[in-house]
């Protein structure tokens, strides 16, 4: 004898509303808890709403007890007498936006890169325009007096058709002072002959200064001893004579050891048919 089902107090429509009021129930404690939006929540509740069809087979007569549905899963068991499928409720509110989160701590800077490698060398520029000229300088102040170079000169005298003469003062040797000659050269042959020179530097009293020089003789046919004057200007500006004889007969000179001595008077700034003893 099988055991006896209590009817349930609630007909198909009731039951089908306290189902839904349970998942509507639970729909809410899940979004209460985050886990899905209210939209997917309940999207999730239509679809598992049941899906009852009317009374149908013998065990479903409205004569014969059955065991309701949520008993019925209880058990392990299936309700065979499912009502109507009821009406797709409305869908729920969209649930409001959370707010935002507050910006999180800038990280950390992180290291440095290594140094890239040198790029290629450019190509050259273009020259550039020149400058416009600078202004002229100031003058620069003069400088000092230079020694004096080497006193070199030379002098020529002709009082007669058989021979000409000649004096030159040449540069110092070794340091010496520029040294003086007296000169001579034969015209009576058809072609001249060579000067003959005779220096007059290693007569007495010659001056260590000398510069400049000059040579005289007197007319001709007065050939005597002196006819034949050599003189000398220093660097100070004295001058100094020293004499020769023209020897006509061989064209020589005898200028024995004559010493040099100071002509008498000496130039002086502003004389006139004037100067100064030596």
């Amino acid at each position: 004898m099988s055991p006896r089902h209590t009817p349930s107090l609630l007909g198909p429509l009731a039951r089908a509303r306290f189902q839904r009021a349970g998942v509507l129930t639970s729909l809410a404690l899940v979004i209460a808890a985050g886990v899905v939006t209210p939209s997917a929540a309940a999207a999730q509740a239509v679809s598992e709403r049941p899906t009852a069809s009317p009374y149908t087979g013998k065990d479903c007569k409205p004569s014969k007890p059955h065991k309701p549905r949520a008993a019925g899963e209880m058990y392990g068991g299936k309700d065979k007498c499912r009502g109507a499928t009821g009406a797709t409720g409305p869908k729920g509110a969209t649930g409001a936006t959370g707010q935002k989160g507050a910006t999180g701590a800038t990280g950390a800077t992180g290291q440095k890169g290594a140094t890239g490698a040198t790029g290629a060398t450019g190509s050259n520029g273009r020259p550039g325009q020149d400058g416009a000229t600078g202004a002229t300088g100031a003058t620069g102040a003069t400088g000092a007096t230079g020694a004096p170079g080497p006193c070199t000169e030379i002098d020529a005298s002709q009082d007669s058709n058989n021979f000409e003469l000649r004096a030159a003062l040449t540069p110092p040797v070794m340091g010496g002072p520029a040294r003086a000659y007296a000169g001579i050269r034969d015209l009576t042959t058809a072609v001249p002959g060579p000067y003959r020179w005779t220096d007059l530097s290693t007569h007495p009293n010659y001056p260590q200064n000398a510069c400049g020089i000059s040579i005289a003789q007197h007319a001709q046919g007065m050939q005597v001893e002196g006819d034949l004057r050599i003189d000398v200007i220093t660097t100070t500006g004295v001058i100094w004579q020293t004499t020769c004889q023209v020897v006509t007969s061989n064209r020589t000179l005898n200028c024995a050891n004559n010493p040099w001595v100071q002509v008498n008077l000496q130039p002086t700034p502003g004389a006139v048919n004037g100067g100064v003893a030596p």
